[in-house]
C-alpha cells in the first residue's frame, strides 16, 4: 500500500482513486485534493482505465476538508504567541478559493465515468465528491452530512445547481440548513446513492458495478460523458463553479456576534475535537 495521502491503483480496466489518511478518516488537504486532481487526469489518459473507482482507506471514505490545513491554508491559524494573523487578503482567498473550484469540477466533468464506493464518514469535501461523481454506492451504516453552516458558514456555495437538481429544493435547502447526519439506506432514499448494502457487500457490489460499466466500448463510454457534460452545461454545470468560488471566499469570511456560536473561538479554547463535540451539541440540543 502507498504512503502517499492519494494514490491511483490500477486494477484491469478498472482505476482505483484510493484517500489515504486513515488516521484522519481521509480527511483532505488543500494539496492531497490538488494531487487527487492530477491522478484523476492520469486516469482519465490511461487508455486502458474505462472507469475510475473513488473510494478510502480504513474506516471512512472522507471527513471532508481538514479543519486544522483549512486554517494555515487561509491564513487564520492564531499565531505561537496567542496573536491573531492578519486578515488574509479577499484576492488570496479568491486565488486559493478558485483553485479548489477547479478541483471540484474536474470530478462534475471527468472524462471517464466515476462511481464512488463510500463507508464510513462522509461529510464536507466528501459529500461534495459524492454528489458530483455519476455512481455512488454506500454501506448501509455509512454516515452522511452537510454540516457546513454548523461551523458559521454560509454552507454549501460550489454545486447548488447539482444539489437542486439531485435532491429538489426544498430537500436540498433542510439538508444543508439543519446539517443533520443520514445513514446510506437515507441517502439511497434522496438520491444520492444509486445502491446502499451491507457493508461487507461494498466492495464487491462497486467492483461488479465497475466491470459491468468497463465492458462497453472506450469511446462509447467517453462519449456518452462527453454528452452528459454539454446536458450539464445547459443546466448551469460551468457557472455553479465560477459563482461557487466566490460564494466560498465571502460565506467563510463572517463576522460572529456575542450571542452566536462561534467555532473558531471554541476551537482555540478547547482544542478540535472538543469544539466539535460543542458544535454538534450546541445544534442538537
Amino acid at each position: 500500500m502507498s504512503d502517499d495521502a492519494v494514490y491511483l491503483e490500477k486494477r484491469g480496466p478498472v482505476g482505483h482513486l484510493v484517500l489515504n489518511r486513515p488516521e484522519k478518516h481521509n480527511a483532505l488537504r488543500f494539496s492531497d485534493l490538488d494531487d487527487l486532481v492530477d491522478l484523476l487526469h492520469e486516469a482519465e489518459a490511461d487508455d486502458e482505465i474505462r472507469v475510475i473507482i473513488l473510494r478510502g482507506n480504513g474506516k471512512s471514505f472522507c471527513a471532508g476538508h481538514d479543519y486544522n490545513d483549512a486554517l494555515r491554508s487561509y491564513g487564520l491559524e492564531v499565531q505561537a504567541d496567542g496573536s491573531k494573523p492578519r486578515r488574509p487578503s479577499q484576492r488570496s482567498r479568491l486565488i486559493r478559493d478558485r483553485r479548489l473550484g477547479e478541483g471540484y469540477k474536474a470530478f462534475h466533468f471527468s472524462l471517464k465515468p466515476v462511481i464512488a464506493q463510500i463507508h464510513g464518514v462522509c461529510t464536507g469535501a466528501g459529500m461534495y465528491l459524492a454528489e458530483m461523481v455519476d455512481l455512488v454506492i454506500c454501506s448501509e451504516n455509512a454516515r452522511f452530512s452537510h454540516a457546513e453552516q454548523r461551523f458559521g458558514l454560509a454552507g454549501n456555495t460550489w454545486h447548488l445547481n447539482t444539489q437542486i437538481l439531485l435532491y429538489g429544493p426544498k430537500r436540498a435547502r433542510e439538508i444543508l440548513l439543519l446539517g443533520d447526519t443520514f445513514d446510506g439506506k437515507e441517502a439511497h432514499a434522496l438520491g444520492l446513492a444509486n445502491r446502499s448494502v451491507p457493508e461487507a457487500e461494498l466492495e464487491a457490489t462497486a467492483a461488479d458495478w465497475a466491470s459491468r460499466v468497463a465492458q462497453h466500448p472506450r469511446d462509447a463510454l467517453v462519449t456518452g460523458k462527453a454528452m452528459w457534460q454539454m446536458a450539464l452545461e445547459s443546466l448551469g454545470g460551468s457557472e455553479q463553479f465560477a459563482r461557487g468560488y466566490v460564494g466560498h471566499t465571502l460565506g467563510t469570511n463572517l463576522r460572529f456576534e456575542e450571542d452566536e456560536f462561534n467555532f473558531l473561538k471554541e476551537r482555540k479554547a478547547h482544542g478540535t475535537r472538543d469544539a466539535f463535540h460543542e458544535r454538534d451539541t450546541y445544534y442538537d440540543k
